[in-house]
């Protein structure tokens, strides 16, 4: 039963609920053993080439990247046998991309917890402190195992996440994030580091941020609504008003477009399927259309859009797309 179990968690998509209580029972001391022992067979039986969609040097340096941020010692023990089957599974989990997402916990000296997820599923978590945060596709979350002591709740991300901070005057809480730092009391924002795309943004949804620059201490503090972006090309933080609900839409199920314009549609896209739309000066970004965006794969949403429009949408690369007459 405990085979059939796993492998069925592992090789099936699962909804939140089921996660949890996997997550729950494959903790739990009972048959631990052989829970254990299953996994290890599941890793060492795995081929990556059966499993991506991509090429072998693709596969090796993403788990190259986890590895290192993981800091990942070779001899390091973990603590009892029900945590090692854990750290186990998120091994297989994050081979495999079967599921939404997965918890690492790091047991070595710094006592770091990593939240991942895979590359086209997204998760909500809860911090110890009761905040909640949702992590965008292939995106990490890593925070140490003094997160709300010494009067700060500190968090380093790479990727994409809302946050849903809880309220805390005495311990601020702060992201950090490629050359960008946020502090934050209690609020609710965006925040996305994307190395493929070359700029890093925080959005404010509710309350109040502080976004600083680590190199230059340039801060600038937002207000809901607004969206500050730095550019690692230039070197510049900018400033804009926007409606930040474009931005944070992927946090949902669906998104239903009710006569929405194609610019603050495709706004919502980029964040839905972590791409970036340009829209070309022949196209008429207010042109207005209506549609519900569900679990549909990015070329199908890009061909409702063409039928709609009558437009061209062209995907120039794996994170690019462009819209043309």
């Amino acid at each position: 039963m405990v085979r059939k179990i796993i492998h069925t968690y592992l090789f099936h998509p699962m909804p939140d609920r089921v996660q949890e209580h996997f997550r729950s029972w494959i903790l739990d001391k009972e048959h631990a053993r052989e829970k254990e022992s299953v996994l290890r067979e599941e890793w060492d039986r795995l081929d990556p080439a059966e499993v991506f969609a991509v090429d072998e040097r693709s596969y090796r340096r993403k788990l190259g990247r986890l590895h290192r941020e993981m800091h990942v010692a070779p001899k390091a023990r973990l603590i009892t046998l029900s945590r090692r089957a854990a750290a186990v599974a998120a091994a297989v989990v994050v081979l495999l991309m079967g599921v939404e997402f997965f918890v690492v916990k790091h047991l070595a000296a710094d006592s770091t917890t990593w939240l991942v997820t895979a590359e086209n599923s997204k998760g909500r978590f809860t911090l110890p402190d009761g905040s909640t945060v949702w992590l965008n596709a292939d995106s990490r979350l890593a925070y140490r195992a003094d997160f709300a002591e010494n009067g700060h709740r500190r968090v380093r991300l790479d990727g994409e996440a809302f946050f849903d901070v809880k309220r805390d005057t005495l311990a601020p809480f702060e992201v950090t994030m490629g050359e960008l730092q946020v502090r934050v009391l209690g609020t609710r924002f965006m925040a996305s580091h994307i190395d493929d795309f070359g700029i890093e943004e925080v959005t404010l949804q509710s309350g109040s941020v502080e976004v600083e620059h680590l190199h230059s201490q340039e801060r600038i503090r937002l207000v809901p609504d607004q969206n500050c972006t730095f550019d690692a090309s230039t070197g510049l933080m900018t400033v804009r008003n926007v409606v930040a609900d474009n931005y944070c839409s992927w946090t949902g199920d669906s998104i239903v477009f009710d006569n929405m314009t194609l610019g603050e549609i495709a706004v919502n896209l980029e964040h839905w399927y972590n791409i970036r739309i340009r829209i070309e000066s022949d196209v008429d970004p207010s042109v207005r259309i209506s549609f519900t965006l569900r679990p549909e794969t990015l070329d199908e949403t890009l061909r409702i859009i063409e039928n709609l429009t009558h437009y061209h949408c062209l995907q120039i690369d794996k994170h690019h797309i462009s819209i043309r007459k």
